[in-house]
């Protein structure tokens, strides 16, 4: 039996000596097979021979492994494959290796309250579950560490159920892992995250983060009201972010600028943030002070947003304006009556739309005068 052997290193150009420097890749890129995402590449559109990204050659395997230097200084070599006739079972076996990046990665998915899916292999024996509020979640010789929250998962014999195979129809092969029915999901999805397998030796094997829209549809799903209401005496803040640690709302008076008038806390229930403050609050501005786990980042981070579900926002959108849009003040005479004097539509095909810039409807129009010019005004004008 006979196996590829991929040449693994490559020139860079060094800026302090003119010699060249050689690093060892994992694999050559014209060699390697497509690094297709996990998460989007069952086991049956895998190579059954090949070097992934989360695997590493053994010391002896990667030292028989040979280079050639370009003949030119400070280009990189071209790799190539050669056939080795070297028996299987002579030749070092691959041992997985979990890359530092882990945690940029996540190649499984928590599709459900109860259920995760990832693709490993037989050979990782068991599997945990990790959480961590402030991300610090780190691999070390002893596997992952820094948690504040260990489960180990069971295997779910059955696999995925229907319903999510129909959901995420790419992960259809993946294995099915159990979570405790007493787990509270609610709390843990505001954490950095992380699964992890082992061998029958205990080594950690594999890790990686997870993504969450599923079990996120499966306990979150709201049809209630979002951002701003209104009534007589009150006015409501509603924001869906259960992600969020802590969520605070900072008014000011005016859309740039000035100083902060006042901040709030808002309250968590099924993960919507609201607050309840007086009809005052009606024509201040504000933004949100959300605290999250960011995975882009790998830190929990407080992040100044506008109102997701804004009616109505300052100049280039620094600031959501909180604004009635049922409120007197704003509409023009007759408004209310307008929907009663609109003709009798016969048909749909009838309706004509046009999408079209303020400003350019009459920046550059002499029959607009000067001051009307560019502006909301001159669609009130009727020019001659």
């Amino acid at each position: 039996m006979t196996m590829a052997l991929c040449s693994p290193s490559l020139l860079l150009p060094s800026s302090s000596s003119s010699s060249s420097s050689s690093i060892n890749l994992p694999f050559p890129p014209s060699c390697s097979p497509p690094l297709l995402p996990l998460a989007h590449s069952p086991s049956s559109l895998r190579p059954s021979f090949s070097f992934l990204s989360s695997h590493r050659p053994s010391h002896s395997l990667a030292s028989s492994l040979s280079a050639r230097r370009h003949p030119r200084s400070g280009r990189r070599t071209v790799p190539r494959c050669t056939l080795s006739d070297v028996p299987m079972e002579e030749t070092a076996v691959l041992q997985h290796t979990v890359p530092p990046d882990f945690l940029s990665y996540a190649r499984a998915f928590w599709v459900t309250k109860a259920l995760i899916a990832w693709n490993i292999s037989d050979d990782e024996t068991s599997v945990s579950f990790y959480a961590s509020r402030k991300a610090d979640l780190h691999l070390s010789d002893e596997g992952i560490q820094g948690y504040d929250v260990k489960i180990p998962l069971e295997t779910e014999c059955c696999g995925l159920p229907t319903n999510v195979i129909q959901k995420f129809p790419h992960i259809a092969t993946y294995k099915a892992f159990k979570l405790p029915t007493s787990l509270d999901a609610e709390s843990l999805l505001k954490c950095q995250l992380v699964v992890a397998s082992y061998g029958v030796d205990g080594k950690c094997m594999n890790a990686t983060s997870l993504q969450i829209p599923g079990v996120l549809d499966d306990i979150f799903a709201y049809t209630g009201p979002l951002g701003a209401t209104f009534d007589n005496e009150s006015v409501t803040l509603h924001l869906w972010a259960p992600t969020a640690q802590e969520v605070n709302v900072c008014f000011y008076e005016d859309p740039l600028g000035g100083d902060l008038l006042q901040r709030i806390k808002l309250e968590e229930t099924n993960g919507v943030w609201s607050a309840v403050g007086p009809s005052s609050w009606e024509g201040l501005y504000y933004v949100y002070e959300v605290s999250v786990y960011h995975p882009s980042i790998l830190q929990v981070q407080i992040c100044t947003v506008v109102d997701p579900y804004a009616r109505g926002l300052s100049s280039n959108g620094r600031r959501t304006w909180l604004v009635d849009l049922d409120s007197k003040n704003l509409k023009p005479v007759g408004w209310d009556k307008l929907a009663d004097e609109k003709p009798e539509l016969l048909s749909f095909s009838d309706i004509s739309i046009y999408e079209l810039h303020i400003r350019d409807f009459s920046a550059n129009d002499q029959t607009v005068d000067f001051d009307s010019q560019g502006g909301f005004l001159a669609f009130t004008l009727q020019c001659l």
